[in-house]
């Protein structure tokens, strides 16, 4: 069998910059040939390798441009298009305000996890595995996947530039104090100011009779809190009903929220507002991962409260494990943005660029070290296939541009 450019996609955009996954095989598996990425028949990036699921990053691109993709191998045919891998994209338009402020975020990094995949019960239990429905465990490596998973990002984001990084929640998965003191450890690794706040996986083991501090294991002040960034405000809100796997967002923690957004309203501050579950109104309650969502009757409370305020410019949310932006009528042009997981496909994290004119940039980025690589990569078609497609969402889900003056 010849070679093949197998998986591609476009994982990433700015203004600036596309970044491209694929990896090239034969009939043995994955190899090492080499490969060349065309941008309207020009190239722009060579690859020699690794044996495995390369990530690269194009940049110097114009804003707001159309560019064909093509990724070239000798002695195979072009990479096809499809929906993860477009014929053409176009870069985001290019800003006229200043950039003021940067930082990245983690979710969904289950520090501790036994396995990921495999055969679930109706209660998400795992239940062994199969052929259709494979799993990979801790075990399967000398580092647990959680670990190198974790570790990686930290380093990429260390590398990144950013001011700052804040974690999501579901940092420990079953809320144990082992699992929280080897997140201190790999948080430790941080070169920036980090931040952290605690999900719905943090407190289970209150389910197996363990009570522990999180934060106080993690050396973390309790949310909610807020940060001050560069002109902006995020705000670091608690949505965790402990025991529970669904969100709350009870009478105490919105009035606490409606004076945070007095406040800022106030000085015209522009504000992000950062929790781990997604708002879920009743007419979307009834399938998954909604179910596992904000409580409907809390939620719509909340969008009606960040509907008042247009200073407002995003929320940003973990728990789900996929990319997907989401508006509601009664929060306005507020986009609600929930981020693929760290610790297994695509494996990453998310890096936002904040401007003096109120707006904001996501770039979702893959972590790109060999190890981390394989193990996503792995994990792509778990499920009988459709992890994929549930978790990866659109390239606009991925990297856009929102807020601005209101």
């Amino acid at each position: 069998m010849g070679l093949i450019v197998s998986d591609p996609e476009l994982f990433g955009i700015t203004e600036s910059s596309a970044t491209f996954s694929f990896c090239i095989t034969d009939g043995s598996g994955p190899v090492d040939a080499p490969a060349r990425i065309t941008l309207n028949g020009e190239i722009r990036a060579r690859s020699e390798g690794p044996r495995g699921t390369r990530v690269l990053r194009i940049e110097d691109l114009s804003p707001d441009s159309e560019y064909q993709i093509e990724i070239h191998v000798a002695g195979a045919e072009p990479a096809a298009p499809s929906g993860y891998f477009p014929e053409t994209f176009r870069t985001l338009p290019a800003s006229d305000a200043r950039p003021v402020g940067s930082f990245a975020t983690l979710n969904d990094i289950h520090i501790g996890e036994p396995h990921f995949g495999g055969i679930r019960t109706s209660d998400g239990s795992f239940a062994g595995e199969s052929s259709e429905y494979p799993a990979v465990h801790e075990t399967d490596s000398e580092v647990p996947y959680w670990r190198f998973m974790n570790e990686d990002a930290v380093a990429a984001i260390n590398e990144s530039g950013v001011d700052l990084a804040i974690t999501k929640g579901d940092i420990a998965d079953m809320g144990h104090r082992e699992q929280f003191e080897a997140a201190a450890e790999i948080f430790a690794r941080f070169r920036l100011p980090h931040h952290a706040f605690l999900g719905n996986h943090d407190h289970y083991g209150l389910l197996d009779g363990e009570q522990v501090d999180g934060y106080a294991l993690l050396g973390q002040p309790p949310t909610p809190r807020t940060l001050e960034l560069r002109g902006w405000r995020l705000v670091l809100l608690d949505t965790v009903e402990p025991g529970e796997h669904h969100g709350v967002f009870p009478d105490e923690r919105l009035r606490w929220l409606e004076n945070v957004l007095a406040d800022t309203h106030e000085q015209r501050l522009p504000t992000l507002l950062l929790m781990h579950h997604q708002p879920v109104p009743p007419e979307f309650s009834d399938r998954f991962p909604n179910r596992i969502g904000m409580l409907p009757e809390h939620s719509v409370r909340l969008l009606s409260l960040i509907g008042q305020h247009p200073q407002v410019r995003g929320v940003l949310i973990g728990h789900t494990h996929r990319n997907r932006v989401r508006r509601y009528s009664a929060s306005g042009r507020v986009p609600f943005v929930e981020v693929n997981c760290t610790k297994d496909y695509p494996g990453g994290w998310a890096h936002y660029r904040l401007y003096d004119d109120g707006s904001f940039r996501q770039e979702v980025r893959r972590t790109a070290s060999e190890r981390a690589l394989a193990h996503s990569t792995r994990c792509r078609g778990f499920f009988k296939g459709g992890y994929r497609d549930f978790v990866l969402g659109p390239l606009a889900s991925r990297s856009f541009s929102a807020g601005g003056k209101h």
